[in-house]
Parts: C-alpha cells; sequence; structure tokens
C-alpha cells in the first residue's frame, strides 16, 4: 500500500515524523524511491492559448496564429462546423473533391465532444487531446509563445 501526504507545507517537521514513526510502529514499510515519479503534465486547451493543470493559463501572442508561426493553431469546434457547413453549401460542384472533404471532417466534428483542438494552416490536420502528439504540439507552441514575449 502507498500512502501518499499532500499539503505537508501545513505540518511541521515533527509530526511527518511522528506519522512515519507511527505507521512504521504499525507495520508499514517506508522505501525510499531511487528516482523521482516524473508528473505527466496534462494540458487543457481554450480560446487564448493552453491551461497548464495546476499551474496556470498560457496566453498566446497574437503573431502565433497571424502570422502562422506554427503549423497548429488552436480552433473552436462549434467555430469549425459553422463554417465547414457554409462552405459545403457555397462548395461548386468543380470542386466536389473539396466538397467531400470538408463534408468528412463534418463528420469527425460532430461525432468529437472537444471544445478546441489543435488545426493546421496548411491542410485538414487536427490534433486531438487524445493524440500522441498533443503534449508535444502544446510544448512547442508554450516555448514558441515564451521566444515571442
Amino acid at each position: 500500500m502507498k500512502i501518499t501526504i499532500d499539503n505537508t507545507e501545513k505540518h511541521s517537521r515533527e509530526q511527518l515524523e511522528e506519522l512515519r514513526e507511527f505507521l512504521s510502529d504499525n507495520n508499514f514499510s517506508f522505501e525510499e524511491e531511487e528516482q523521482e515519479e516524473e508528473k505527466e503534465v496534462k494540458y487543457i486547451l481554450s480560446e487564448d492559448g493552453i491551461l497548464i493543470v495546476g499551474s496556470h493559463e498560457v496566453t498566446f501572442n497574437e503573431k502565433i496564429r497571424g502570422e502562422e508561426l506554427h503549423e497548429y493553431y488552436i480552433e473552436e469546434r462549434s467555430e469549425l462546423i459553422d463554417n465547414l457547413i457554409m462552405w459545403i453549401s457555397e462548395c461548386s460542384r468543380e470542386r466536389a473533391s473539396d466538397k467531400m472533404l470538408m463534408q468528412e471532417d463534418l463528420e469527425m466534428l460532430m461525432a468529437r465532444d472537444d471544445d478546441y483542438f489543435f488545426s493546421s494552416n496548411s491542410t485538414n490536420s487536427y490534433i486531438f487531446e487524445d493524440d500522441s502528439n498533443f503534449n508535444e504540439t502544446c510544448e512547442e507552441l508554450i516555448e514558441l509563445n515564451e521566444t515571442l514575449d
């Protein structure tokens, strides 16, 4: 069994030692971890940036999207759905392949429940929170944003 004590700053060192001693006396073992476990950072997208859960929100410089400084930008799902419906209705017969791609994207987006996701500047490529490259993309954008401050 593993016991984790949160908010240790609210307790004195003596209190924590007393608790450890009590648990040891009652057959709880304390094995020192050789390596500190690396906590996985969780990111949540918002309209203007990325919330680093448990830390702070990074608001992106408008240049990132405006000047397409990164391949991906944050897109609001409901807004893109509205745009796709409009674009599909305006699409001419000569652009039937484009219309098909937009319809496929619309169907895919309608089946998801993400409020925000990453959308590519150059293709109809998307990155969602459950994609393997989501955290990497968040970190790249945060790092890029820091260089612009």
